[in-house]
């Protein structure tokens, strides 16, 4: 089972924004993907992975992220707390405009 959402935010590197999110919680790691470039990973419950990818675009208040979530038949946890938890994070960042998006993986 897979997510997908969009959000904007003040951090027009993604270094930065990793930075950012492990002051948050969880544990975020800088990764690379021959199709995506570089992205950032958490793994907040077993079985689940949530990557943010690089290349935002710079929209008129800040810069537009897009992300997935991936869940696993292992993962325990429903898909409704995943988002739940990825929200509060992502408006701790702050993150505003998160929307649903099509999935993209």
């Amino acid at each position: 089972m897979t997510g997908a959402y969009s959000f904007v935010c003040q951090y027009s590197s993604t270094d930065r924004l990793h930075e950012r999110l492990n002051q948050l919680g969880w544990h975020w790691q800088l990764g690379d993907s021959h199709w995506y470039g570089d992205y950032i990973a958490a793994v907040p419950f077993p079985g689940a992975r949530i990557r943010i990818v690089d290349f935002p675009d710079h929209v008129e208040n800040g810069w537009r992220y897009e992300s997935d979530i991936r869940i696993s038949k292992e993962c325990t946890m429903r898909m409704t707390g995943i988002d739940e938890a990825y929200r509060q994070i992502l408006s701790q960042v702050p993150a505003y405009e998160i929307k649903e998006i099509e999935w993209f993986d």
